[in-house]
């Protein structure tokens, strides 16, 4: 990921179109298939199972912390750093994500795994949630992240690398009991086309100074982010420093991006 070169970063396009659209298709048609098929509830046991055989609860928790929108947003806000250009499609996109998730949650509110099933059918990890199930919220936020990477980026190593993070951190929300496989194949398909949708409106970059207070913006939420999220695994201590961690990456970025809008102002100001 840190042999991305100027060359790979053109805001004024989107890179692999194609491909990236075929994927939308393929999400979406998986989704029909499982609803067709009625194979929502086992394909749910079956993940569920395979996952308490294969992965000790700390990594499947840590996983679904992908989705956690505060860190990726400082996964996605150290490439800023470098690239100020790209604030514009991260700022349209995490609100986009944002919005759209809490109202289609607040819309179907449909029951959660632990909602139907009795608890000792199946494993949970972390909290029992109960309510507001499609589309998951980590995974669509995991989706547009990855989006937002592939459809700027045209590196293929990095764009294998987000893919690969997201699809692991969807399958985690089944680990943990959080979560039906419709939920993450709807988030996974939504993540994408939110990603498409606002890197499309953000062809045209913001100014450098548009640029620095959008990603100040976007530190000051991830920090808030960090700081408030519910304490959903508390039974594993190491998520709750790596959210500390990513409240202290995001209040050095907050500082930073704060004292190059300082500097810009005073260089126009002529001081």
């Amino acid at each position: 990921m840190l042999s991305i070169t100027e060359q790979t970063l053109q805001t004024d396009k989107l890179i692999a179109l194609r491909s990236y659209l075929l994927m939308i298709v393929i999400t979406i048609a998986a989704f029909i298939l499982l609803q067709v098929f009625d194979l929502n509830q086992s394909l749910f046991f079956t993940i569920n199972e395979a996952s308490k055989a294969l992965l000790p609860d700390a990594l499947a928790a840590h996983l679904t912390e992908l989705g956690n929108g505060s860190i990726v947003g400082i996964l996605a806000l150290g490439l800023t750093l470098k690239y100020p250009a790209i604030a514009k499609r991260f700022l349209f996109i995490t609100l986009m994500a944002g919005i759209l998730i809490a109202g289609f949650k607040q819309f179907f509110a449909d029951p959660r795994p632990a909602g139907v099933l009795a608890q000792t059918d199946f494993h949970i990890i972390g909290d029992v949630l109960k309510r507001y199930s499609f589309p998951s919220g980590h995974t669509t936020t995991a989706f547009a992240m990855a989006g937002f990477i592939m459809l700027t980026f045209s590196s293929l190593s990095l764009r294998i690398s987000v893919l690969v993070l997201a699809v692991l951190a969807g399958i985690s929300r089944i680990s943990v009991g959080a979560h039906w496989p419709e939920d993450v194949l709807a988030g996974a398909a939504l993540g994408f086309i939110i990603a498409y949708v606002g890197c499309l409106l953000s062809l045209k970059p913001f100014s450098l100074k548009g640029s620095y207070a959008a990603a100040a913006f976007l530190a000051l939420a991830a920090l808030i982010g960090s700081l408030t999220a519910p304490a959903d695994f508390p039974e594993i201590p190491s998520i709750a420093w790596v959210r500390l961690l990513c409240a202290s990456l995001a209040t050095a970025m907050l500082a930073y991006y704060l004292v190059r809008l300082y500097s810009l102002r005073t260089k126009q100001s002529g001081v």
